[in-house]
This record gives structure tokens, sequence and C-alpha cells, in this order.
């Protein structure tokens, strides 16, 4: 399926949780497949420094990373690895990469952005966990940040926090919410309205709901085969979820904008002091 329109510039958006084992690269590399699927040019940036799995999850080896191009072992094009389709680029791949100073990734990753802007639609970036240094220069870099999230009291305690966090910063952001590994709609549709209530009665904000992505085992047959729901199958109804999710990712896509108010550069500890 083709898109119809043609866009004006790429639509950037940022994949974060507040704390680990959600399934943030679960949900970036299927948002990545079923985009490519409609017809639109997408890029996934994998920049979570020294656990990045996106490639993994792809069944694919790391060719070389962002670290590597700062480092002046490799060139530009040889860090955007084609996935059927997908552009994929990788920050850091090895431990050793992680002596580089974060500010020249993040430095080196503006460069890959403004790159990626010229030929793709949507540019998908998948972070750590918490407000780190890698997630907060994502989410400037970022139109928008969709937040993963579970049916799990800590996690839902995480994600509220990392929310209130950039809040203080911009409380204009735009924070978009796909529910992963729920039992149907119904149980999604119950964690999301936690999570807004919480939101709502301590910061008078929301989240916008995108969708949920269920426990079911074709899912987890897709993580054990390194692949995405349209690799494996793209007949399953399960995919219906997922294009749901990009349909009402799209059309915020269509209608929100938001100025930089350079998260990333904001004195900031490494851990969050709301947390």
């Amino acid at each position: 399926m083709m898109h119809q329109f043609e866009r004006e510039e790429s639509y950037i958006c940022a994949i974060i949780s507040g704390k680990g084992g959600v399934g943030k690269s679960l949900t970036t590399i299927n948002m990545g497949a079923m985009l490519n699927d409609m017809g639109y040019k997408v890029a996934i940036i994998d920049a979570d420094l020294g656990l990045a799995n996106c490639a993994t999850m792809l069944n694919e080896t790391v060719q070389a990373t962002t670290c590597q191009w700062i480092l002046n072992e490799c060139d530009l094009e040889h860090i955007c690895q084609d996935i059927n389709g997908i552009t994929l680029i990788t920050a850091a791949d090895d431990p050793q990469e992680l002596s580089i100073d974060t500010s020249l990734i993040m430095e080196g990753l503006d460069q890959v952005l403004s790159t990626l802007k010229k030929t793709h639609d949507f540019i998908l970036i998948d972070t750590p966990a918490g407000a780190r240094e890698m997630s907060l220069w994502a989410l400037d870099a970022a139109h928008m940040g969709v937040l993963v999230l579970v049916d799990e009291p800590s996690a839902i305690s995480d994600a509220y926090r990392f929310c209130k966090y950039v809040f203080s910063i911009d409380p204009t952001y735009i924070f978009g919410a796909v529910v992963n590994f729920t039992e149907n709609e119904k149980n999604a549709h119950g964690t999301i309205e936690r999570f807004n209530a919480i939101l709502a009665h301590f910061l008078q904000k929301e989240c916008t709901y995108l969708g949920f992505i269920p426990n079911h085992h074709q899912v987890r047959k897709a993580i054990l085969k390194q692949n995405t729901l349209l690799g494996i199958n793209p007949n399953n109804s399960i995919n219906q979820e997922v294009e749901f999710i990009i349909q009402n990712f799209i059309s915020i896509s269509n209608t929100c904008k938001r100025t930089k108010l350079h998260l990333a550069y904001v004195n900031h500890k490494e851990t969050d002091p709301c947390f």
C-alpha cells in the first residue's frame, strides 16, 4: 500500500520508556516495518549506546556504527544499513566505543539526522530507558515521543516520572503511547487510562493513546525468529493492531509540530532528580 502524498519534511519520533524491558525495540522495528510497507521511506536510529539490539531483532549484523564514523574508521554511507527497505543506523555496538564523549556522539548523530532528512519520510529513534543523555537528545531532535507502556506498577511509575521531568523542561512536549504485552484492547485502554489519570492529577497533562501490541504467541514467534510481525506473516491479524498504531501516529504527524527547546543540552544529571 503506497502513501498518497509526499511529506514536506521528515517527521522524527523518539521511542522511549521509563524503564527497560518494556519492548521499545520491538515497537520501533514493527512501526518502521509498517510504515515501510505503506510506501514511506523509513530510517531507524538505534541510539541505545552499548545495548543496541535493533539489528539483532532484524537478524542482521551491524556493519559499521556512528562511533566508528566519528573515529574516521568508515565513511558515512557505510553506517547506513539497508534492511528490507529500511535504513538502520546503529550509534554504538561495542563497549569500547563508549569511551567516546557522549556529546561527540550526539553531534555525530545530529549530522546523520541532517543527511537522513533529505531522503526519508519518517525517522524513528530507539532510545535507552529513562531520562539519560541519549534519550533527551532523541526527544529534543524529535517532533514527538512515543512512550512504550506495560501494565506494571514500576513501569507506570517510571514512565510518569520520565514525563514529569520532560514536562518540567518543555510543558508543551507531545507524547503518544503504545501499550505493549497486553492481553487485549480492554486491558490496553485500562492501562492508558490509569496512566493518564496520574498525569492529569499531578501535571494536568495527558498522553495520546496510539494503540497496543498484544501479548500473543505470534509476537513471541517474531522475537524468536528475529523478524517483524509483517515479516513472519503479512496476513496475521496482529498486523492490524500495528497498522492502527501507525494510522494514529501519522494523524498526529500531520497536525502537530513543536519548537525545539534543546532538551538534551539543559543542565541535568544522568539520573532524573525526580526519580
